[in-house]
């Protein structure tokens, strides 16, 4: 299986890899499931996507050792990444993929996303002036993986407003999101940000 850059971040007890998406083959690193969904994609860019977010994973479950094919990834109740019960989380963006995981976590997100300029627009819809006051493209995007990896830790992805997460002094919840919050029981968490190779930014939470 390739070989992953694999990080602890600290701050949050959690280990990271990261993967380049091109360039990659299943191997036997899928289980006999997951090799039928790997092939089900029509999509070429989806198909590369989805191999190179499976194998960071495997990177990290099979850490200890192991055979990566044992190591199945399926989705939990609330459509979050899993294996064997314990949460994992993936993500990727331009050309990268990326996981982490944590064990014994019932609460994990993971976001990677690219420096880039927004319309203007999008701003308003998904950060409150408190949160940003400028519109720095950088400072924006590292709020921005923040809010999408608590919405990954929470199970909802874009279901849920992101202006129902604010980033501005401590992290709070309202809305959908603060009702699946309080549906997971009020779980403690930590966030850590860091800049990636590139022009990015990856948050996670746990």
């Amino acid at each position: 299986m390739t070989d992953a850059a694999i990080e602890l971040w600290p701050a949050t007890g959690t280990s990271v890899a990261l993967l380049r998406v091109d360039g990659l083959a299943p191997g036997q690193a899928l289980s006999g499931r997951e090799a039928l969904q790997y092939a089900a994609f029509r999509i070429e860019k989806r198909r590369k996507e989805w191999l190179a977010g499976r194998l960071a994973a495997k990177a990290l479950l099979t850490a200890g050792g192991g055979d990566p094919a044992d190591f199945e990834i399926s989705m939990d109740k609330l459509g979050r990444p899993s294996c064997g019960g314990a949460l994992v989380s993936i993500t990727h963006s331009n050309g990268w993929a990326a996981a982490a995981a944590k064990p014994g976590s019932s609460f994990l997100g993971l976001d990677l996303e690219l420096i880039e300029e927004r319309h203007r627009a999008w701003y308003s819809d998904y950060f409150h002036p408190q949160e940003l006051p400028l519109h720095d493209p950088s400072e924006a995007t590292r709020l921005w993986t923040i809010k999408e990896a608590l919405l990954k830790a929470l199970g909802l992805g874009l279901m849920a407003d992101p202006l129902a997460i604010r980033t501005d002094e401590k992290i709070r919840f309202t809305g959908k999101a603060l009702e699946r919050y309080r549906e997971l029981g009020s779980p403690e968490f930590t966030v850590e940000t860091r800049p990636a190779p590139g022009g990015f930014w990856m948050a996670v939470a746990a």
